[in-house]
């Protein structure tokens, strides 16, 4: 039997700092989490020491630390502490995503990051969504497989795939050393709206727990290596307005995702 790796994505508890997120996705029976950085204002010099105590803790992991966001202009040395913060704290990658607009300066700027994080033992794992510059996973692809470092990787988010026109089936021409983790959630398959201001509200507030929306999961699942973490991006105002305690959101949002992959997926969970 194969295993499966889930973990509650920071985005899901989007108020929450990050020792708060450890605490509440433990309380609500995660075994791995995601942490959301911001140096020097929800993260400090002495924050990681901290958080790693508390995964220890609770026996969890730190599945990545987000986020990177590449924007026009020179290289931001933030990126390089989000880096070596989430090493410090045992986590398996950084989520990087881009806004500047030559894709040449995104590759050179992702090529630097890989060799950063190669350094400290993660991943460098690229986004794309139709916000920002590397908007489809052609567009990914095309950045990470051209810069080839083994510590690269692609990041596969279900709306950013539909959103961006993509499906499932794409998946099947991209190598899986890429896939170090994807991310999931469930949602609507399609847009009718498909501004700019309706795809970000989408992202960030339209998301739901698989099983509560129509995107083709079970066909996500078969495409991606069978054995990576899952990070459930679950941010959604529904469930925020549901839910407004951060530790009883945590627990819903387990109860209901395990017993989605527990219907559908048949790994055993860890």
């Amino acid at each position: 039997m194969s295993s499966r790796i889930l973990s509650l994505a920071a985005g899901s508890l989007p108020e929450a700092e990050p020792l708060t997120m450890v605490e509440a996705a433990a309380a609500g029976g995660w075994r791995h989490t995601g942490l959301w950085i911001e140096p020097d204002k929800n993260w400090h010099a002495d924050t990681a020491g901290k958080i790693r105590n508390a995964l220890e803790h609770h026996g969890m992991t730190a599945v990545d630390v987000e986020v990177i966001w590449i924007h026009p202009g020179e290289h931001d040395p933030d990126h390089d502490r989000v880096i070596a913060w989430g090493a410090e704290v045992g986590a398996r990658a950084a989520l990087i995503v881009s806004s500047e607009p030559d894709p040449d300066q995104t590759r050179k700027r992702y090529e630097r990051l890989c060799e950063r994080a190669d350094k400290e033992g993660i991943r460098a794992v690229l986004e794309f969504l139709p916000i920002t510059e590397v908007k489809t996973l052609a567009d990914a692809r095309a950045i990470v497989e051209t810069v080839g470092h083994p510590a690269g990787g692609l990041l596969i988010d279900p709306i950013h795939l539909a959103r961006s026109g993509g499906t499932p089936a794409d998946l099947a021409a991209v190598d899986p050393k890429w896939f170090p983790y994807a991310q999931f959630c469930d949602g609507r398959s399609a847009l009718s709206d498909m501004t700019f201001e309706r795809i970000l509200e989408d992202a960030v507030d339209g998301r739901d727990v698989a099983g509560k929306g129509d995107l083709p999961l079970v066909d996500l699942l078969a495409q991606l290596p069978a054995n990576i973490p899952l990070s459930m991006e679950i941010r959604s105002k529904a469930w925020r307005d549901r839910y407004p305690d951060v530790f009883e959101r945590a627990a819903e949002m387990y109860t209901e995702t395990l017993n989605w992959f527990e219907q559908h997926d048949g790994a055993e969970m860890k």
